[in-house]
């Protein structure tokens, strides 16, 4: 689709990884002693990066091409990191290999619904150690959803030259509409790219459901990668999830 070609040449500067997002890597690393990671919908690489630089093995997928495409330039000097074609329910054919750590970011799992994303956290705790690690990361739905907001910010990049705005239409409270307006600046006029796909909520109850059932036992909901309290409010729901 043209909006994810033309998405993908500036999806770094519009969704850069934050040092808050580098310093929970890193003590997944350190202190969670990771020695492989799986980035599921990993997009261009970029959060993956940091632990193929670590000297980890890594693996990446994500559904469009032209994002795999930029991900494989971007990590072709680490022997030990691959970037492959694929969707969620593709995890157990990718993956044949167990993996320390297994990430789902930027919102990624909610792009398919419920009960694919449901299949798609048992089969990531098929695809992890003993005493594997999921990182995972959405907007806080229910906070969405209660306040029935429909416009999220605008996102600008590479000097203001990109705006990324973002609008949600809520169908019910199973299925969003979103619809993405992609504006690049130009010398006579400004070149407009938009695109709709349909969203799957997933409240912090129901996520915690999910990964019950799948077989997590130590579950962790915080509002941001800094790993802030958790509550109602918190814009984001990132989650650390422990096989056990």
């Amino acid at each position: 689709m043209a909006f994810y070609t033309d998405i993908s040449l500036v999806y770094d500067d519009l969704f850069p990884v934050s040092p808050e997002q580098r310093a929970l890597f890193d003590s997944l690393m350190d202190g969670g002693g990771a020695r492989s990671v799986v980035d599921c919908g990993c997009g261009t690489g970029s959060q993956l990066q940091p632990f193929a630089v670590a000297g980890l093995s890594c693996f990446g997928f994500d559904p469009d091409p032209s994002l795999v495409a930029i991900a494989r330039r971007k990590l072709a000097a680490y022997p030990k990191t691959r970037v492959e074609t694929g969707s969620f329910a593709d995890l157990t054919r990718l993956v044949p290999f167990s993996s320390d750590l297994l990430m789902c970011l930027g919102n990624s799992v909610v792009h398919v619904p419920q009960d694919d994303a449901a299949r798609f956290f048992a089969d990531a705790a098929g695809a992890l150690s003993r005493s594997g690690t999921m990182l995972l990361q959405v907007l806080n739905y229910e906070r969405l959803l209660r306040e029935g907001v429909t416009d999220l910010p605008m996102i600008r990049a590479s000097e203001g030259t990109v705006e990324f705005r973002r609008k949600y239409e809520w169908e019910g409270d199973r299925r969003v509409l979103f619809r993405t307006s992609l504006r690049f600046a130009g010398a006579d006029e400004p070149r407009i790219v938009r695109n709709e796909i349909p969203l799957y909520p997933i409240y912090p109850e129901e996520m915690w459901e999910m990964l019950t059932n799948a077989g997590f036992g130590e579950i962790r909901f915080y509002g941001d990668f800094a790993r802030s309290e958790f509550s109602p409010g918190s814009e984001a729901l990132v989650c650390l999830a422990r096989k056990g």
